[in-house]
């Protein structure tokens, strides 16, 4: 028997995967569900709403309002492609009362189907791969995302 297989779940990661930064996924109780998923090829589910706010934005902006983000220096955290559009984990609570057109805040505990943090564009697996892939504990800021999504909107109305 191999005694690495015994030890937490940071040491399960390095085995399978190579090391790999899951503050961000830590609190949400389930990374050892998520390894094991990643470990077999799938996506690992993690609810919304407990370590992470998740607001969907529409395709079309998303990349924009990343591009905004950046130049602002502002906090950003991991972005997901999903068939659905592109997800936003948010720190705990940045998102509450979000309401902005086009866009949605998804309910507390609906389970996210992450992909291995490899799986970034143009990688997918399950048709979703990471436009900014998780690292540590770093997560995006809600009012933040909303300046820059409400700018990356009018911007993209304005050119059609």
């Amino acid at each position: 028997m191999n005694p690495t297989l015994t030890h937490p779940d940071a040491d399960l990661s390095d085995l399978i995967l190579g090391p790999l930064e899951l503050g961000w996924l830590r609190p949400t109780g389930r990374v050892s569900e998520v390894l094991r998923a990643w470990g077999h090829g799938a996506l690992g589910e993690a609810p919304a709403g407990l370590a992470w706010d998740v607001v969907r934005l529409p395709t079309g902006t998303a990349y924009a309002t990343v591009r905004r983000l950046r130049a602002a220096r502002a906090p950003l955290g991991p972005v997901l492609a999903t068939p659905l559009g592109v997800d936003f984990l948010l720190a705990p609570g940045s998102a509450d009362g979000w309401n902005a057109p086009g866009s949605t805040r998804l309910p507390d505990r609906t389970l996210v189907p992450l992909p291995h943090p490899d799986y970034a564009e143009p990688r997918h697996l399950g048709g979703r791969s990471w436009i900014v892939r998780p690292t540590g504990t770093q997560l995006t800021d809600g009012p933040a995302l909303r300046d820059a999504y409400t700018a990356a909107r009018a911007t993209a109305q304005t050119t059609r």
